[in-house]
């Protein structure tokens, strides 16, 4: 079972059973979050006023990766091309502690597909260096996202 998403950013997602929807997102207009399991936070920006190209999405993915690295003291853990079909989608990972003191990572990632954008952030609980960054799952989660 998923729980499928059709939303009036642009997109439809099929995330994973249990998948909560959050009623106003912190990310601000134009956005929308979810918390998946595992207590992932995925937030879907719609942002093509200022991207109109792949390159220009690649671009948003670094800007975006600068809050975590500057204003959160982050270091980054990984960047490239997600290799998804049908989209381009690059991803820039970050890991940092939150202002508990938590570890997290946090992936800004620009996706272009359709010749449309849509920006995608997701932050989960840092495990260990063993298993961090979790690329495959970030690839999952911007693989169940479709810019209709």
């Amino acid at each position: 079972m998923s729980v499928h998403i059709e939303s009036p950013l642009g997109f439809t997602a099929d995330f994973p059973e249990h998948t909560q929807v959050l009623g106003d997102s912190t990310a601000g207009p134009n956005s929308g979050q979810y918390g998946l399991p595992g207590d992932v936070l995925v937030t879907v920006i719609k942002d093509d006023t200022s991207v109109q190209d792949a390159p220009q999405a690649n671009g948003w993915a670094h800007l975006m990766s600068g809050f975590y690295r500057e204003e959160r003291g982050g270091t980054l853990l990984a960047e490239g091309e997600l290799n998804l079909p049908g989209k381009a989608a690059y991803a820039v990972v970050v890991g940092y502690d939150d202002a508990g003191g938590a570890g997290k990572v946090a992936a800004t990632v620009g996706v272009w597909e359709r010749s449309r954008f849509i920006g995608v952030v997701v932050i989960w609980p840092y495990v260990d260096p063993g298993v961090e960054p979790r690329l495959g799952m970030l690839g999952e989660i911007v693989a169940a996202i479709s810019v209709g």
